[in-house]
């Protein structure tokens, strides 16, 4: 009787155990697993792909791995699927196989904010069930016209810049420059022009010759063929207290900026020298600390006009040097107080001296009132009587005399200013006459010569 029940219970045991490892080899024949899971080599741009919105996306095959995470859900991934923004277009970078021949890919939309895997069918030769293909632009014609024309940056700056492709395109479409005011004067060259699929906005292709690093895709709306207007120059007017002019000049910033920009550091650092040679000949003088100059001054813009104001000079007087003109093969000979008669220069009033010789500082000589006062006919310096040789008999005497040379004189004082010396030129000749004498003028001096 025990005999019979230990059997019973080791047949029923057995039994037991042999359906137990029946069910686990089933359930091992069923399981799947990941077969392979490579990266994709082709090239990127034609991995570009768009969610059907039959399949959600997840952190893993969920038919792999069961406590994979949804990153998208099947309504969301169709959201994105009918998205009217290039954005949420899809970049696939790996592809898995199953043990069962199901294809999932690794894919990240062009923004970067889903990652995931989603079923991508039964071949990895073609994008298939919860992916398609996805064609991001369509060419856009352009016309010999087009390509013909000068284009620039409509509004430079931050916004509509280059990039290496049409934004969100392709993925990782990355911006050639960050900001294009440095580059809002340059000339750009069209050359190809796409529309975004999604959006319908067109891009051009620019070339940039003056700096190629700006060359790329650009919004077409944010060119322009009117070129930008460009301001390098300040005008600079010297003037009196009463308004006269004295002087116009021109501060030319280095580099072209925009209408009305900031110049003013580089403007007054320009001032320092430049308002001195500026007025160089004119009679006056700038004073960067007059309260007038100082608030004219402080804010320079591009394109404008600032009047600066400008005092007289203090009046100087010139002095003579006296020369004998010289000729092709002879040069001009300086004429000495010894070479003339008594040893000195005539004597001139001092009053005529200054009618002749007074003037603002280094304003131009007048020699209308130097030739008026002094040498013209009958005038002190109009001829100098040189030294003379007496004849035997003591009566009569040759005499040097040395005459004004005007066209001389003029041409080789043409820039002379107050406070200058002078030279005078002259010719000579001889002449033959009695011996005579003079009688000394107390009121008159010959001061004015060097």
């Amino acid at each position: 009787m025990q005999s019979t029940l230990a059997k019973s219970v080791f047949v029923g045991v057995a039994a037991l155990s042999f359906a137990s490892v029946a069910q686990l080899n089933a359930n091992a024949a069923t399981k799947t697993t990941t077969k392979s899971n490579v990266t994709l080599t082709t090239d990127a741009t034609t991995r570009n792909v768009v969610p059907t919105g039959s399949n959600a996306i997840y952190s893993y095959p969920k038919t792999v791995k069961k406590s994979a995470r949804t990153i998208a859900s099947k309504a969301t991934v169709a959201k994105l699927a009918s998205s009217k923004s290039s954005k949420d277009y899809f970049r696939a970078y790996r592809v898995l196989t199953t043990s069962k021949g199901s294809v999932y890919y690794k894919v990240v939309s062009f923004d970067g904010s889903v990652r995931g895997y989603i079923y991508g069918g039964k071949s990895t030769s073609a994008f298939a069930g919860g992916l398609k293909a996805a064609t991001t632009t369509t060419d856009v014609t352009l016309s010999a016209t087009d390509k013909a024309k000068t284009y620039y940056f409509a509004s430079a700056g931050t916004k509509n810049v280059t990039w290496n492709a049409p934004q969100y395109t392709q993925y990782k479409a990355s911006k050639n420059v960050k900001n294009t005011t440095p580059f809002k004067y340059d000339a750009l060259t069209v050359t190809d022009a796409v529309k975004k699929t999604r959006e319908g906005s067109v891009y051009y292709k620019v070339t940039d010759a003056q700096n190629p690093s700006v060359s790329g895709w650009v919004y077409a709306k944010a060119l322009t063929t009117t070129k930008p207007a460009v301001a390098y120059a300040v005008t600079i007017n010297y003037k009196t207290l009463d308004g006269t002019l004295v002087k116009s000049s021109t501060f030319t910033n280095k580099t072209a900026v925009d209408v009305n920009s900031d110049v003013t550091s580089a403007f007054n650092t320009y001032l320092t020298t430049a308002a001195v040679s500026d007025l160089k000949g004119t009679g006056y003088n700038y004073t960067a600390a007059d309260s007038t100059n100082v608030a004219a001054t402080k804010s320079v813009k591009a394109g404008t006009t600032v009047n600066l104001l400008v005092s007289k000079n203090a009046e100087t007087s010139s002095k003579l040097a006296f020369k004998v003109s010289g000729t092709a093969t002879v040069a001009p000979k300086t004429i000495a107080a010894t070479d003339l008669k008594d040893g000195k220069f005539p004597t001139v009033a001092q009053a005529t001296q200054d009618a002749a010789l007074k003037g603002v500082s280094d304003s131009p000589i007048s020699f209308t009132n130097l030739e008026s006062n002094l040498l013209v006919s009958g005038k002190p310096l109009y001829q100098l009587t040189g030294t003379t040789t007496k004849s035997t008999d003591g009566k009569t005497q040759t005499t040097t005399l040395y005459n004004f040379d005007k066209a001389t004189t003029e041409a080789a004082n043409k820039d002379a200013k107050y406070g200058d010396t002078v030279t005078l030129y002259y010719t000579t000749s001889t002449t033959t006459s009695a011996v005579t004498s003079t009688n000394d003028n107390t009121n008159a001096n010959n001061n004015y010569a060097n």
